[in-house]
């Protein structure tokens, strides 16, 4: 579901972990257990932004954060989203991602 909070970005790129992924269908302790899709370091072009949006504009070129975090925790109201303990991971499980056509985010994770 697309929110007022999150922009629509079109484009990727490839990492090695991908490669692993889809090659030995794990990397590390990120183990596919069912079918998903793999990606996630990306950058590409907004497609739509939310009505919150204010600093992103529909064809700005972005990079995007992959990691998912709570935006709850203590780390995450601090501004250390990085140190949030249910950090996910885009196209590492169970989280879809980058090889799809296009990705939903929030507002504060693309970088342009």
């Amino acid at each position: 579901m697309f929110s007022p909070d999150m922009d629509l970005i079109k484009a990727l790129r490839i990492c090695r972990s991908d490669v692993h992924h889809f090659k030995n269908m794990r990397v590390a302790n990120f183990i596919v257990k069912k079918p998903m899709v793999i990606g996630h370091e990306c950058a590409g072009i907004i497609k739509e932004i939310g009505h919150n949006v204010k600093s992103l504009a529909v064809c700005d070129r972005v990079a995007l954060e992959p990691g998912i975090s709570c935006q709850s925790c203590n780390p995450c109201n601090n501004g250390s989203y990085n140190l949030c303990k249910k950090m996910k991971f885009f196209g590492s499980p169970p989280t879809n991602n980058a090889f799809a056509n296009q990705i939903k985010t929030l507002l504060e994770f693309p970088v342009n």
